[in-house]
């Protein structure tokens, strides 16, 4: 398709990027130029026109801001959903489109979106790595049972390229702004830390708790409270903004049970090291049983 079927005035439809960009704000559910633009544009200045052509083209549109110095945040219009679900497709529950702001934690949109992008810049870098599958907070609410009680704010699942027939690893991602009482983290662990054992995680088999927080000192606070609720053993934590701008994949991340332990240690691990690790390695090391995937002492075979 080649235009819209309806009329547009001013702007031209631009494929395939437009029909990319569509697709990932959909899948977003609400975005910044600040925290996208990397993934199609050299500069925000450019991306500004860019959403601006969009937005006459009636794909998208920018929710009301509470001031005029707040970030412009933009969602798909209903009739921008229905296109790019038929011209991507997918089916248009895999996309969603936000009718207001007022109630939704930004801050942990935003992270969660730069973490995104940046996961996205950084399988471009290395393409031994692919971006199996993100599912945002907002799908997994739709996919979750009565029975189950966390739900992450994302979902990230990484397959290597590198191994035949591929090597597939979830992150269980929760944002975490320093506001969370260490009751509330030892709770939300110790609800990981049961399921970790128990069953699949919303499809996933091999997967992995990661807290992503603010500052070093409320790493070492966060990682003492996941390891005392019983998730130290595939729990990790790490720096937000040390993950951003494509450095997704270096070695920023503390295991918790390691940071619990030693609060001066330097951040060793990556989100990859699942994937690209050879089993039996260091993968393995120090790990429960229940981690590795043996029985564990009730018999039980665990995920």
């Amino acid at each position: 398709m080649t235009s819209l079927p309806w009329r547009v005035a001013g702007a031209r439809l631009h494929l395939p990027r437009d029909l990319e960009i569509a697709y990932v704000v959909g899948r977003m559910g609400v975005v910044t130029i600040a925290d996208t633009y990397p993934l199609w544009y050299g500069s925000p200045h450019t991306a500004r026109f860019g959403f601006g052509r969009l937005t006459r083209l009636g794909l998208l549109r920018p929710l009301p801001r509470p001031d005029v110095i707040s970030p412009a945040w933009f969602t798909l219009t209903n009739r921008g959903l229905e296109w790019t679900a038929e011209q991507a497709g997918c089916d248009e529950r895999e996309l969603r489109a936000v009718g207001g702001i007022r109630r939704m934690n930004l801050a942990a949109v935003g992270t969660r979106n730069r973490l995104w992008t940046s996961l996205v810049l950084a399988c471009r870098e290395n393409p031994t790595v692919r971006l199996a599958r993100v599912q945002p907070e907002w799908e997994l609410r739709l996919a979750r049972t009565d029975d189950l009680d966390v739900v992450p704010d994302v979902i990230v699942s990484l397959e290597s390229q590198a191994v035949t027939g591929g090597r597939r690893c979830a992150w269980m991602i929760e944002m975490d702004g320093g506001t969370q009482r260490k009751t509330v983290l030892r709770a939300k662990a110790g609800r990981y830390a049961a399921l970790r054992s128990a069953r699949h995680l919303y499809g996933h088999a091999d997967w992995r708790l990661l807290m992503l927080v603010p500052s070093p000192r409320r790493a070492r606070t966060v990682s003492a409270a996941v390891t005392s609720g019983g998730a130290g053993a595939f729990g990790y934590v790490g720096v937000a903004r040390d993950l951003e701008d494509g450095h997704a994949f270096e070695r920023r991340l503390w295991p918790c049970q390691e940071l619990a332990r030693s609060p001066q240690a330097k951040p060793n691990a990556n989100i990859i090291d699942a994937i690209t690790t050879p089993t039996g390695e260091a993968d393995l090391q120090g790990r429960t049983a229940a981690d590795r995937g043996f029985p564990s002492e009730t018999g039980a075979i665990t995920p």
